[in-house]
């Protein structure tokens, strides 16, 4: 963490956040000293994921690969473990890394037959998606910690998969309140030739139009110096015609999107995938209990924390909270106590989150942040909803492919 933030004072909040926040078990369940249960959660992982090898790098530009969130779940476990303790259970993490050419499905078969509770599934999404239709609904949790496209979510709402990461609608809803809090209305698209930047370009220009915000223009890129290719080429020449407030950027490479803040024809805010960016987690967050969170995962992990290592954080402490408030001791229980319960759970983001009974996705505040600060958190205040504002972000319940189970 950065001097100016305190590095002794965050210290300090660290020792007693984890002595307090953690230490007080739910009511629930606080008395109930017969439940002497075993829970292991299992952490499901493939040897050679591509989304942890190293990017290749045609331009000479250095790029870390993304590591591996493990150790937010191993954070978690350490957390709760005054609560587990508390309502005389015994909370355990299992990791298994499966071959490359292991068969998932059978893999997951064997864990939930094993007696396992929960999954947490960090696979790649072929992997995720075989092993959550094939698995009955109700036979435990399969934690989703790393993949946002709404598509899983609605192919997925009837089984047993619950997303803690935010899907891509819910990131750029928190984006388009923003502009329009801001009255940033007059948005110019750019968007790159990959695929996954037209859904999010699309995602964006729905939210737009779902909070009043006007697209000014959309514009594709590609990369290159073709002279002949000049107005998808040249960031000057595509901003030149149009007047707006701001410039959504949809480039899932971050390779043309690192200039373009600075090659405008006119000096103009810039979201999306390269300026304000928003995040299920920020390593310099600075509110709600966060600080302490990113200094315990600093100091055990020796690294800044990730939206996938909070994500595997919430998935112990959902299993746990399930446990504590509704003496769910079976992958069954739990699943059911997740789903359709409306559980409350603590994720240092400034209002507890839940998951929606229609498509398992985790309801949460959204961070929106720059290089080095967080700027704001979604929803914000003026956008309403009958059940609560998180349900601003995302997928609603009547837009949803599935419904709500009943109670």
């Amino acid at each position: 963490m950065r001097s100016r933030r305190g590095r002794k004072a965050i210290a300090g909040w660290a020792i007693l956040s984890a002595m307090l926040v953690f230490a007080a078990p739910s009511a629930l369940l606080a008395e109930d000293k017969g439940l002497s249960p075993e829970i292991r959660i299992v952490y499901l992982a493939r040897e050679g994921d591509p989304a942890y090898a190293e990017v290749a790098s045609d331009d000479g530009v250095f790029r870390p690969p993304l590591p591996e969130p493990y150790p937010g779940a191993e954070l978690a476990i350490r957390d709760t473990r005054a609560t587990a303790h508390a309502i005389g259970a015994t909370v355990t993490l299992d990791k298994q890394v499966l071959a490359p050419d292991a068969d998932a499905v059978g893999a997951a078969r064997s864990i939930a037959e094993g007696g396992a509770v929960a999954i947490i599934a960090d696979l790649p999404v072929d992997d995720f998606t075989a092993v959550a239709k094939a698995l009955p609904a109700a036979a435990l949790p399969i934690f989703n910690i790393r993949h946002s496209a709404d598509a899983l979510r609605r192919a997925l709402c009837s089984t047993g998969a619950f997303h803690v990461i935010p899907s891509t609608s819910m990131a750029t809803d928190a984006l388009a309140q923003f502009l329009v809090r801001k009255t940033w209305r007059r948005v110019l698209v750019l968007y790159g030739p990959l695929p996954s930047d037209k859904l999010l370009a699309d995602a964006f220009q729905a939210s737009a139009k779902k909070f009043g915000a006007k697209i000014v223009d959309t514009k594709s890129f590609i990369f290159g110096n073709d002279p002949r290719r000049r107005d998808q080429t040249n960031v000057a020449i595509m901003t030149a015609s149009e007047d707006y407030d701001i410039l959504f950027l949809a480039d899932t490479l971050g390779d043309f999107g690192r200039f373009v803040p600075y090659e405008q024809a006119k000096p103009r805010p810039v979201i999306g995938t390269e300026g304000l960016r928003p995040s299920a987690w920020d390593a310099v967050a600075e509110r709600y209990g966060a600080p302490q969170v990113n200094h315990r995962f600093e100091r055990n992990a020796h690294r800044p924390m990730t939206d996938y290592d909070w994500a595997a954080w919430v998935a112990v402490r959902a299993v746990v909270e399930a446990v504590a408030r509704a003496k769910a001791t079976t992958g069954p229980a739990i699943e059911a106590a997740l789903a359709r319960v409306d559980l409350p759970i603590d994720i240092s983001k400034g209002v507890e989150g839940s998951f929606r009974p229609w498509d398992h996705q985790f309801r949460q505040s959204i961070m929106l942040h720059s290089g080095d600060a967080v700027i704001g958190y979604a929803p914000f205040e003026g956008f309403l909803h009958q059940r609560t504002p998180l349900d601003t972000l995302g997928t609603d319940e009547g837009e949803a492919a599935c419904k709500a189970p009943s109670p």
